[in-house]
Parts: structure tokens; C-alpha cells; sequence
């Protein structure tokens, strides 16, 4: 069982990998690959997305009815229980619909982040092992300089940017550089079939251990700024004098992630009250935790991977301001006609 399972969710995560590299084989760019691959798997979903938003809208509007039952039943638990199904059952209202696209979303998230760490990975070997095959051998600073530009010169060695990141498969932060430091910023990665052996894979972590991997980054300034640095209770993170990034797809993940939560807190809130005041606690507090969350798995991810987790919420945002209006307008409509009936 447990080997199907694994079977089909590395059939999956290929899946993913294979739409991705189509896309960039048309854009030719990574980081576009990912905004227009996160808009189609969007576009996808986006019928699920309409009928959970149907079905929270639905349920809203028996709040009332939900709550009269509460206060009917406050000492009888099992007997509101019954009694909401029965009166789910008769307005043929599925509860767990509202569920239903966190329940496809969720699992592509997880195989996004398995994919981005997978490209980050393999791109950041070929990386690595262009430039050990071109300096291994070399001790001389001025000849490693030279032969760093030749490759940059003849196309076989280059960063992949976007925008203000200077190599997507590293962390958009002014405490990573564009290149891993030493073996410990290796720790990640893993065999690689076709590109990295075992036997390869610790040659490579004690190349960037050597003295001529030190040139390297300093021919890239990917070094730490002498006597700054920021002091955490357990760590302390060093800022470079060439970053990596700017710690914007953090902020501005977890910035859209918590405008997310306030698009849609009437139907949130109105759900919660269905269940009582503990689910309600529960999520103000996931308000303040996915935040939380995104600006931290992006802080600690690949920019590519936290760029799809950016672009993520705020398509999400977008259909969420949409759907809004247009069933806050189909809503008017059904009144206006409701009221002509009423009067004639």
C-alpha cells in the first residue's frame, strides 16, 4: 500500500515538474514558469472554489435558523447536532463542501514544495559542478577569476534571476547568498539520478570546503559583511555584502496570506458561531498563525518555491474580490425580484 501510494505521488510531483519545464521551455524563465504555472493551477481549481463559496454563503444565511436551534438545545449537544444535519438534509447543504478545495489545494502545495525543492536542488548541482570542474583543479586566485569569467563569458555558468533575486533557487533574503557557503548549506541535498552519485555528491561537499570555492564567492561578493550581523537568541544570521534578496516575497507572502483571512470573514465567522465559540477562538487564531506560517516556510525556502506561495494568495485574492461582488450582485438580484413578487 504504502509503496502505491508512494508511486503516485511521485507520478504526481512529475506530473507538476512536466507542466513547469513545458512552460519554460516558452518563456524561457523559471520564475515566470512559476507565476503562469500557479495561474493555470488556479484557473483549475477555480470551479471548487465557486461552490464552496456557494455552500459557506448558503450556510450563512441559516445562521439564524442554526442559532434559534442552539438556543433550543443549548443543554441537549446531540439533539442540535441531529437536529442541524436534519436541517442541512432539507436545504441540501453539504457542510464539508466549503472543504473541498483546501482538499485539492493542499496537496499541491505539498508537491509544489517537493518540486521547487527538487529544481533548486538539481539546478544549484549543475551550478556547483560547472564551476568544480572548471576551478577544482586550480590554486592560483587570478587564475580561478579567469576561468569564473570565461564560463560567464561563454553562457555555461549563470544565475537564474527574477527581478530584484539574483538566483531563484536560493532564499530571497539579505541574510543568504547567491551562492551556498559550505557543505552545511549543502545539507539538502540528495542524490540526484543522472546528475549526482553518492561518491559525487560528498566530492562536491568538500569542494565547497576548499580554498579555491572561497574564491568563488568572493569573485561574486557572496560573502558576509564584516561586524554585521543579527543576533538571535539561538542563531545568528549574517548579512552579505551580496544578498541573495530582500526578504520581500516573505513579507509580502505573509502580508497577502493575512489579507486573505479578511476577505472573508462573514462567512468564516458565521460558520464558526454554527459550532460554538471554541472554533471561533480557533480561527482568530490561524488569522495571526498562516501569516505567521508563510513568512516563515518562505523565509526558509527557495525564492522560487516562495514566489509560487506569493502568487498562490494572491490569485486567491483576486477570485475571492470577485466572487464577492458577484454574488453580493446576484444576491441584490434575487431581493429585487423578491420584493416585485411581494408587491404585486
Amino acid at each position: 500500500m504504502s509503496n502505491t501510494l508512494g508511486s503516485i505521488w511521485a507520478g504526481f510531483n512529475g506530473f507538476l515538474r512536466g507542466i513547469i519545464d513545458l512552460i519554460y521551455n516558452l518563456v524561457q524563465s523559471h520564475g515566470w514558469s512559476v507565476v503562469l504555472f500557479t495561474l493555470l493551477i488556479r484557473v483549475v481549481l477555480l470551479p471548487f472554489d465557486i461552490k464552496s463559496r456557494q455552500s459557506m454563503r448558503r450556510m450563512s444565511k441559516l445562521n439564524p435558523k442554526i442559532q434559534a436551534l442552539q438556543k433550543k438545545y443549548a443543554n441537549d449537544k446531540e439533539k442540535f447536532q441531529q437536529k442541524q444535519a436534519e436541517l442541512y438534509k432539507k436545504e441540501k447543504i453539504n457542510p464539508l463542501a466549503s472543504c473541498l478545495p483546501m482538499l485539492l489545494t493542499m496537496p499541491v502545495l505539498f508537491a509544489m514544495f517537493a518540486v521547487m525543492r527538487n529544481v533548486a536542488n538539481e539546478e544549484l548541482v549543475r551550478m556547483l559542478l560547472t564551476i568544480q570542474n572548471a576551478v577544482g583543479a586550480l590554486t592560483d586566485p587570478e587564475q580561478i577569476r579567469a576561468a569564473i569569467d570565461g564560463m560567464i563569458a561563454s553562457g555555461t555558468l549563470h544565475f537564474e534571476p527574477w527581478l530584484w533575486i539574483k538566483n531563484l533557487w536560493m532564499a530571497d533574503s539579505p541574510f543568504s547568498s547567491v551562492l551556498p557557503l559550505n557543505a552545511q548549506g549543502l545539507s539538502g541535498l540528495q542524490v540526484i539520478a543522472g546528475l549526482l552519485d553518492s561518491d559525487g555528491l560528498q566530492a562536491l561537499k568538500d569542494f565547497v570546503e576548499t580554498q579555491p570555492y572561497l574564491v568563488v564567492l568572493e569573485h561574486f561578493n557572496a560573502v558576509p559583511m564584516p561586524g554585521v550581523a543579527l543576533n538571535l537568541l539561538i542563531t545568528q544570521l549574517s548579512i552579505f555584502k551580496n544578498p541573495n534578496g530582500y526578504f520581500i516575497l516573505p513579507i509580502l507572502a505573509a502580508a497577502t496570506q493575512y489579507l486573505s483571512t479578511l476577505l472573508q470573514p462573514m462567512d468564516q465567522q458565521n460558520t464558526a458561531a454554527q459550532s460554538g465559540g471554541q472554533q471561533a477562538g480557533t480561527g482568530q487564531i490561524m488569522k495571526v498563525f498562516f501569516p505567521l506560517f508563510s513568512l516563515w516556510i518562505c523565509a526558509t525556502s527557495n525564492s522560487a518555491f516562495s514566489l509560487y506561495w506569493l502568487t498562490a494568495n494572491v490569485i486567491q485574492i483576486v477570485q475571492q474580490v470577485a466572487l464577492n461582488w458577484y454574488f453580493d450582485k446576484q444576491d441584490k438580484k434575487l431581493e429585487g425580484a423578491a420584493k416585485e413578487v411581494t408587491e404585486q
